[in-house]
């Protein structure tokens, strides 16, 4: 089959009907953590952190979560930064495609998140993380929560550290997986879990388990998700074609339908916009358990809509997805 080159593709336009919203505290966390990625060593030099700086982190943060005040969203700016840096160093070093490396390396970041001290050998994501851990728990202390809180974490940041592995398996074969296991899988690899149990952490609020579980609101979360992951995915394409990425939507599903390159990115289109109904028709319809915890979900939902717009909106105007 032949394959369209990336810069004549066609990408169909993104949209949701829910508005753009961004934190008034935006710029303060975007200095924040860009200092805080200095003071840990987190990037190798001055055009390193150029382009960080240029990515907005901080920004992406505070459109995902406008309701937080500034120390709140300067926290979970930082947990962004380091979960980025780590994917970067999955997806763009050489570790990327030694699986067995990588989960080397991940087994130490694990240890450390669980309370070990990390010493002058480990590297600089493993001293990042454990302030990160010590400011988590300060917030569990804050809001007099259980250390099932912090476990929870603990199990989303497994879970992501495991999926990465997963691609970077695929990527040493070489190997597109197929459409059944990246969908499973996607929502891992974009670490959604770990922004939603700090963001809980950070608010003390918590769905109880019959809510989260109950089949409404599991497919509501799911479709957040997929939007999300193959939102970025479509605006990702030209550059992690250039980069030889076989963990993306589109070519899965060149690879699995025969499709040709554009038109498997129209029906990764097609299937996001899809997920978009879903999400906003199971919103409505949702059931009510009663009036305190009905209100912490209406917050769920909404912070899923700024969620998925404010990914969306930062993927479109960051450099991180220039493809030149």
């Amino acid at each position: 089959m032949k394959t369209r080159p990336a810069a004549t593709l066609h990408v169909p336009p993104l949209d949701y009907p829910f508005p753009p919203r961004m934190n008034e505290h935006a710029e303060t966390a975007q200095r924040g953590t860009s200092g805080w990625v200095r003071t840990f060593g987190l990037l190798p030099d001055e055009k390193s952190l150029a382009l960080f700086d240029a990515t907005g982190l901080g920004h992406l943060a505070a459109r995902n979560h406008p309701e937080l005040a500034a120390e709140d969203l300067r926290f979970v700016s930082d947990w962004y930064a380091w979960l980025f840096l780590r994917d970067d160093k999955g997806d763009a070093s050489p570790a990327g495609r030694d699986p067995r490396r990588l989960s080397s390396a991940d087994g130490r970041l694990l240890d450390v998140l669980e309370g070990a001290e990390p010493g002058e050998e480990d590297e600089p994501l493993a001293h990042a993380l454990r302030d990160l851990r010590e400011r988590t728990l300060g917030y569990l202390r804050a809001n007099s929560l259980p250390g099932v809180w912090m476990r929870r974490l603990v199990r989303a940041v497994r879970e992501h550290l495991e999926a990465t592995l997963w691609e970077a398996s695929n990527r040493a074969r070489g190997v597109a997986p197929s459409l059944e296991a990246y969908v499973r899988m996607r929502p891992l690899t974009g670490g959604l879990s770990i922004v939603t149990e700090l963001v809980e952490i950070v608010r003390g609020l918590h769905l109880p388990s019959e809510v989260r579980e109950h089949a409404a609101v599991r497919r509501l979360t799911s479709a957040s998700h997929n939007v999300t992951c193959w939102a970025n995915d479509i605006i990702s394409l030209k550059k992690e074609l250039a980069a030889g990425e076989v963990n993306n939507l589109i070519p899965v599903l060149q690879a699995e339908r025969g499709l040709s390159l554009q038109r498997a990115l129209w029906e990764a289109a097609r299937m996001h916009d899809a997920e978009v109904e879903v999400f906003v028709e199971t919103s409505r319809n949702l059931p009510s358990f009663g009036p305190a915890v009905d209100e912490i979900l209406r917050r769920y939902v909404v912070s899923l809509e700024a969620r998925m717009r404010g990914v969306l909106d930062w993927s479109l105007g960051s450099e991180r997805y220039r493809s030149e």
